[in-house]
């Protein structure tokens, strides 16, 4: 394996969501020289729609993409948003060793209306740096069984952040954002919110606690 020399982010989009809808909250990750990658895993929308390609599916090519960023020399950090960072959370539970760990807004449980705690069904700590980020105004793609609480429920070693006046999907832009705003409703100015959760990224990746940032929109939970 090569000396890992350089910061890798993984970031699992959230369902059905494209890769190109994240590229506004992005920019300050890669100005820090992390390479960013989000990636298309599933074989199709109907795939997933279908529930023929699983969270666990997502989970086993999440990490093995992080497996060989790291043979390639890259130190990596996984991320997933909505239903990515569940998948994100199984793959960290298969990998030997990430640097750090973020759930945006994660939602546990399958297919489009998840009620059902499955991922976040057991306590278990993490063992990296993990932070659980959850979006302040909820809303139904975010549904309370399992939404981001549930998570920092099950990784008590985790820090459990929340972003008010931040909606599900105020993290992605263009016409996909305004779709989940209609959706699963939202702030009435995503900027501020999506800023926020990229600067909470930029902590991970820099091996920095996220909890210190001073924000008005920032609420730390523990």
């Amino acid at each position: 394996m090569v000396a890992p020399t350089r910061r890798a982010l993984v970031l699992l989009p959230g369902f059905l969501s494209s890769p190109r809808a994240y590229g506004a909250l992005l920019p300050p990750v890669v100005e820090t020289g992390a390479h960013v990658v989000v990636p298309w895993l599933a074989p199709s929308r109907v795939a997933l729609l279908t529930s023929r390609y699983t969270v666990d599916d997502e989970a086993r090519d999440a990490a093995a993409l992080a497996r060989r960023l790291q043979q390639d020399g890259y130190l990596v950090v996984l991320a997933g948003h909505s239903r990515g960072g569940q998948a994100a959370l199984r793959a960290a539970r298969t990998l030997e060793r990430i640097e750090a760990l973020v759930l945006i807004d994660p939602v546990d449980g399958g297919g489009r209306r998840p009620s059902r705690r499955t991922t976040t069904a057991f306590r278990t700590r993490s063992g990296v740096p993990t932070t659980v980020v959850g979006a302040g105004t909820g809303g139904p793609c975010a549904p309370g069984p399992v939404n981001h609480e549930a998570f920092a429920d099950c990784l008590p070693d985790a820090r459990h952040l929340v972003v008010e006046e931040l909606g599900h999907a105020d993290v992605l832009d263009g016409a996909e954002r305004a779709l989940g705003a209609r959706l699963c409703g939202g702030a009435a100015d995503a900027g501020p919110g999506r800023t926020l959760v990229s600067r909470l990224l930029v902590e991970a990746i820099e091996g920095r606690d996220p909890a210190e940032l001073v924000d008005p929109l920032l609420r730390v939970v523990r």
